[in-house]
């Protein structure tokens, strides 16, 4: 992630001020950046206190019957690779995440350098630079890759049955020799998980043990490559469910990573990814509006969804699904994006519809020819370097990403390769799961087989 403030409005100026990149090329975002520079690190001083930060906010109850128990357990990845790039922001982060896990979901975490007394949290005083201590509800491990061998083996592969939920807040990079299939996580002290790091830890684990990601950090597109073997675009599809949403292309830098202790201006992805999967934001308040079918029940597709309508950034998320179509449609994008606009949101779910409707209205797109006159503004001739802070060139990006994967959809349902048809409708079924509520679900099954037993 980056460290950036909050737009106001879905077409704001950009927010940061670092210089302008080059933009990547159509062919990069459309298929399938290291964070900013920090600030100087200034001493260690004593933290001031900080404001009271909001109460948990608890998992918002569904008007519809809870969906099929399964005891999900979670493992957070998250802090920087030093106090200078470790901000409270990230903190906050995870500190959301887990304040929306059920009490009884089995969870560890691994946080900077795994102490609850060192100085490692960056936090903006004023106009100064600070530090203090981490202030988290547990703290399991130090991010480096000692710890988080250690409690994969210990933890993530000692059940079979149980699926997986892996949350990484932090910071990427793109992968040293440029390979941006294979970028990492930044680990505390130096070094990196890249995407064949973690493909090979996922190996360990049962094939039938389903595995859902969400990554908050710069360059995290990269690691949809989990889909396939040894984490390689060209591999053959893995066996087991695995999913994940991701916070920015593998070519593009994410927002999130800030200073700044006022958690309402938080905007980083996840925050608006979690508040609609959960129905609470991280302040407490509720999030309506995510339910995109009207049936009562918000899946982490149309979580996904809300993210890309909601979120007032340059960030441009990727979900596995992308990344699917991207490898197994041969679609040239100048007869994608000829599709008439009617007809794709025919094509849509009620989740991509919203979407490309509301990404549509912002960006002041009209007619049936809008994904071609959004593509050609993007990248047609005279459309120059796009810095990647713009933050309406990312929600182009968005809109222009979102309506091929609608069309691509299509093609491949109508394509007669009824195989791929199946494992495509296997992972957008696994995307439309929503793990909070099924380890809620999880819970109430056993106190209620535990009263059962009592009787």
């Amino acid at each position: 992630m980056r460290s950036s403030r909050p737009a106001p409005a879905p077409r704001p100026a950009p927010l940061t001020r670092a210089a302008p990149s080059p933009a990547p090329a159509a062919s990069a975002l459309l298929a399938p950046a290291t964070s900013a520079t920090p600030p100087p690190a200034l001493p260690a001083t004593s933290a001031a206190p900080l404001p009271a930060q909001p109460a948990p906010p608890l998992l918002a109850q569904p008007a519809a019957p809870l969906p099929e128990p399964a005891s999900w357990r979670a493992l957070v990845v998250g802090g920087g690779p030093r106090p200078a790039m470790n901000q409270v922001a990230i903190e906050g982060h995870i500190r959301y995440f887990q304040s929306l896990l059920p009490a009884a979901v089995e969870r560890r975490v691994l946080f900077a350098d795994g102490r609850h007394g060192t100085r490692s949290v960056q936090f903006l005083d004023g106009l100064r630079m600070r530090y203090r201590a981490p202030r988290l509800p547990r703290i399991d491990g130090a991010t480096t890759r000692a710890g988080f061998d250690a409690l994969w083996r210990r933890f993530a592969a000692s059940r079979r049955g149980d699926p997986l939920l892996l949350y990484f807040a932090g910071h990427g990079s793109p992968d040293p020799r440029r390979d941006l299939d294979n970028n990492v996580f930044d680990l505390w002290g130096g070094g990196g998980l890249s995407v064949r790091d973690l493909a090979a830890r996922m190996d360990e684990l049962p094939d039938e043990m389903p595995v859902v990601l969400v990554m908050a950090q710069c360059f995290s597109g990269s690691f949809a490559n989990l889909l396939f073997e040894g984490g390689r675009p060209d591999g053959e599809l893995v066996e087991r469910d695995v999913v994940g949403f991701f916070a920015a292309t593998r070519d593009r830098p994410a927002s999130g990573c800030t200073p700044e202790i006022n958690e309402a201006d938080y905007t980083d992805f996840s925050s608006f990814f979690f508040a609609a999967l959960s129905g609470v934001d991280r302040l407490g308040q509720r999030v309506d509006g995510a339910d995109y079918d009207q049936n009562r029940f918000v899946g982490m597709n149309e979580a996904f969804a809300y993210a890309l309508l909601h979120q007032a950034t340059s960030d441009v998320p990727v979900a596995t699904s992308d990344v699917f179509l991207r490898r197994f449609v041969n679609k040239p994008d100048h007869e994608t994006m000829a599709t008439p606009y009617s007809r794709v949101l025919s094509w849509a779910t009620p989740a991509e519809r919203a979407a490309l409707e509301g990404l549509s209205d912002a960006l002041g797109l009209h007619g049936e020819h809008r994904l071609r006159a959004a593509y050609d503004r993007e990248f047609g001739p005279g459309a120059g370097r796009k810095d990647v802070e713009d933050v309406t060139s990312a929600h182009r990006l968005r809109f222009i990403r979102l309506a091929k994967s609608v069309v691509l959809a299509r093609t491949l349902r109508q394509s007669g390769d009824r195989a791929r048809v199946e494992r495509f409708e296997r992972l957008r079924a696994a995307e439309a799961r929503n793990p909070l509520l099924e380890a809620k679900a999880a819970a109430q099954a056993r106190q209620d087989g535990r009263r059962r037993a009592a009787r």
